[in-house]
């Protein structure tokens, strides 16, 4: 899978109720930064992500309310884990559309807009 930051677009706000700004991840092979994102050891697709949480498509369904561990890695640029929290998963085709929480394990509500 890649990415790059010239790949990242903004999702336009498709309801008041989405409190951070969010991005969709495109991976065209033209893209020159490479991650690989887990969650709970298994190998998922990014497809949009905010400060607040990020949405994956799954080969695996995960349980709504269950805390997971995510990770990304990006090659030689380091990686990140976290912990969040499953809102919703739904069948999409042959895989999972699977909503992840981050605002409530990192205290967010701190965070202001700039």
């Amino acid at each position: 899978m890649t990415m790059s930051a010239k790949n990242l677009e903004e999702i336009p706000e498709q309801s008041e109720a989405r409190r951070y700004q969010r991005y969709a991840v495109d991976y065209s092979e033209d893209s020159s930064a490479k991650v690989e994102v887990m969650v709970e050891g298994e190998l998922v697709r990014l497809v949009n992500f905010s400060v607040g949480g990020l949405y994956i498509l799954s080969k695996k369904p995960f349980a709504p309310g269950a805390t997971v561990s995510f990770s990304a890695n990006f090659a030689d640029r380091g990686k990140i884990d976290l912990t969040g929290t499953i809102v919703r998963a739904k069948q999409e085709g042959d895989e999972w559309g699977v909503a992840i929480d981050l605002s409530k394990t990192y205290k967010l509500d701190t965070l202001r807009k700039v």
